[in-house]
């Protein structure tokens, strides 16, 4: 038997009534003390005279001088009452409705006091009458002694709001915007609320500390012109895409800038925090639920290797694998400081363990999967920047070409249940060294996988918003130092995802992959280089030309003008989730030529030959090419 645990809720402890506290109380409320005695007094007097009319035939004038010590002993009363309820003690510069509460209990108290004092005595001193609109006055008087501290923003209130202050649209009635407001009204005079807007028809025309809720959402630009306003505030928490690109689309062309609600002031008078909105957000879809139970069961209680786990994406596959529970959750990386950032990232967890090493140690690899076992691997360790590998092609076919090799025949030899190889679309009718080698990956990837009948498969996205080296983190600090901002062509187009989206699909890909599937990632409609660059200095407030250039500079060495996620060849089918395709290919180079190829490759590195292991790559592709160029004209003879 366990024991019985109580559930009932303590009392609150209060402090002990100690000679130096009763002190200390004494030299910093003594005076305000003093006031709400006169104040309460002076109330009750007050009330007397009122309810009589100072008539003597209706109040005995014997009595005068009861009533005024009864009037000033309710004061003393009020005192106590206030002591009694911890009025003393409270912030009342940041008062709220508990605090008012307790002035309310307290001057409750006096009054109930005062009516049993009259019913006790034969004669009233104080009229019953005098005892009740005493009460309530001495409550106003009460708050507006205690409320000294709000003042001048009453008087504000009250007045008027500071004209010279920015001028904010805010949008979103809701709690957060309730709150945004009480902070704005608080802390700063930067900024003041013209207005808000929103969808709900029931807040339309009601209003927030004193704001009037004016419109809809869809009437930014008339709300914009109206109150002259230079900022748009988002007061939704997480607010999704859909959302801010509707905003945005609405301020387009007003000279306003888009920040959202991202805190509130700690330090009264400091400035409220309001970010602005970034591009991730703005690009953003729904996130991935890995929720699911068929997803947990394919990862829980497994041994997850992630190779390059020190990358955007392996590090995001980390943080979304350890909530499955995988028995270990293995990162392997030669980046040192990066496992080790990390793993403080994950926080302790017995599970993860940090492997330090290079994956074209081929040796080493092997004794790692042998001591270590994992039953699932995501590949996601490359080297991936386009014109830093047409510069230095030799260290990005070996690591990812031999690296992946390695990798595979580790895994392999092990028995690995499952195996996701991370491509891109570069590798679909490559046209620079990362593209052949991430496609020598695929092809090796689904060779290993019908030779050896493994779940191995691949799974193919676009970029990925903010990763290293992403167009969306150099733009961020171009536009950070007042630009110029740097576009390849004005026609170029790329894919991009979120880190988390990529992340999660992966995780689910590698799921549902079956042997030697090549999946793809839906990543939306391809997205404008310029403008992407245009909306993110638009998101700044700022304007192009006039504030922040962009400057065209052509593209770089292996760079393509579009890219494509399915090649000509290909065919894209459904699967069982809404935002994967699934790959129909024809023929791929066997085992044996892509093994003879990888020898030949090693050798040529080994060689430091990097034209030679090109010229390799470079064949092995076109081989497939012709291949399925061939069987295209036998069909089409055929027909």
């Amino acid at each position: 038997m366990g024991e019985r645990i109580n559930m009932r809720p303590r009392k609150r402890k209060r402090r002990p009534w100690t000679f130096s506290r009763i002190v200390a109380g004494i030299q910093r409320y003594g005076a305000l003390a003093i006031i709400d005695w006169l104040a309460v007094g002076t109330t009750y007097v007050l009330a007397v005279a009122v309810r009589t009319g100072g008539r003597p035939e209706v109040f005995d004038p014997q009595l005068a001088p009861y009533a005024i010590a009864a009037a000033f002993g309710a004061g003393v009363l009020q005192v106590l009452a206030n002591i009694l309820f911890d009025v003393y003690w409270r912030d009342w510069s940041a008062a709220a409705i508990e605090d008012m509460v307790a002035v309310i209990k307290a001057t409750t108290l006096v009054v109930a006091a005062l009516l049993i004092f009259n019913l006790a005595m034969d004669a009233h001193v104080i009229p019953t009458g005098a005892i009740l609109a005493g009460g309530s006055l001495s409550l106003v008087v009460e708050a507006a002694v205690h409320l000294r501290p709000r003042w001048p923003r009453i008087a504000r209130a009250a007045l008027g709001r500071v004209q010279h202050a920015e001028s904010l649209i805010v949008v979103g009635a809701g709690r957060l915007g309730q709150l945004f407001a009480a902070d704005i009204s608080e802390g700063t005079r930067d900024y003041r609320i013209a207005c808000f807007v929103d969808d709900d028809p029931r807040k339309i025309g009601s209003y927030l500390r004193g704001i009037g809720v004016t419109g809809r959402i869809a009437e930014l630009p008339q709300l914009i012109d109206l109150y002259g306003s230079s900022n748009v505030v988002i007061a939704i928490a997480n607010p999704p895409a859909g959302l801010v690109r509707r905003v945005m689309d609405l301020c387009e062309g007003s000279n306003v800038r888009i920040r959202r609600v991202s805190g509130f002031s700690l330090i009264r008078g400091e400035t409220t925090p309001l970010e602005a909105i970034s591009i991730e957000e703005l690009l953003a879809r729904e996130p991935v639920d890995l929720a699911d139970r068929g997803i947990r069961d394919e990862y829980a209680n497994k041994r997850i290797l992630i190779t390059g786990a020190a990358g955007s994406i392996g590090s995001e596959l980390a943080r979304q694998l350890i909530r499955l529970n995988p028995e270990r959750l293995i990162l392997l990386d030669s980046n040192e400081s990066g496992v080790h950032q990390l793993t403080q990232a994950l926080g302790p967890s017995e599970a993860v363990e940090l492997v330090l090493g290079d994956i074209r140690d081929r040796k080493w690899l092997h004794y790692v999967f042998e001591q270590l076992k994992p039953q699932i691997v995501f590949h996601a360790a490359a080297y991936k920047h386009v014109p830093i590998l047409e510069r230095a092609p030799l260290p990005g076919i070996s690591t990812n070409v031999l690296g992946t090799a390695n990798v595979l025949e580790a895994a392999t030899a092990q028995g690995v249940e499952r195996f996701v190889f991370v491509s891109t679309d570069k590798a679909v009718e490559a046209a620079s060294v990362l593209g052949y080698t991430k496609r020598f990956g695929e092809l090796l990837t689904i060779a290993y996988a019908r030779s050896h009948a493994k779940g191995y498969a691949v799974v193919r996205f676009g970029n990925v918003l903010g990763s290293a080296g992403s167009a969306v983190p150099i733009f961020t600090s171009q536009i950070d130092q007042g630009g110029p901002v740097t576009v390849t062509h004005p026609e170029a187009t790329r894919y991009f995802m979120t880190i988390e989206e990529a992340a999660g699909l992966l995780i689910e890909a590698g799921a549902i992959a079956t042997t030697g599937d090549v999946l793809v990632l839906d990543m939306g409609h391809p997205v404008s280089i310029q403008e992407l660059a245009q909306r993110m200095i638009r998101l700044r407030g700022l304007r192009t030309p006039a504030d922040i250039e962009i400057r065209y500079v052509g593209l770089r060495p292996g760079e393509k003008l579009h890219e494509r996620l399915i090649s000509a060849e290909e065919r894209a089918v459904g699967t069982s989730h809404p935002r994967i395709m699934r790959v129909e290919y024809g023929q791929v180079p066997s085992a044996e030529i892509l093994e003879r190829a990888r020898r030949a490759i090693d050798d040529r590195v080994g060689q430091q030959d990097a034209e030679g292991a090109l010229d390799v790559l470079v064949g092995v592709i076109g081989v497939e090419r012709r291949r399925r160029e061939q069987a295209d004209e036998a069909v089409r003879l055929t027909i």
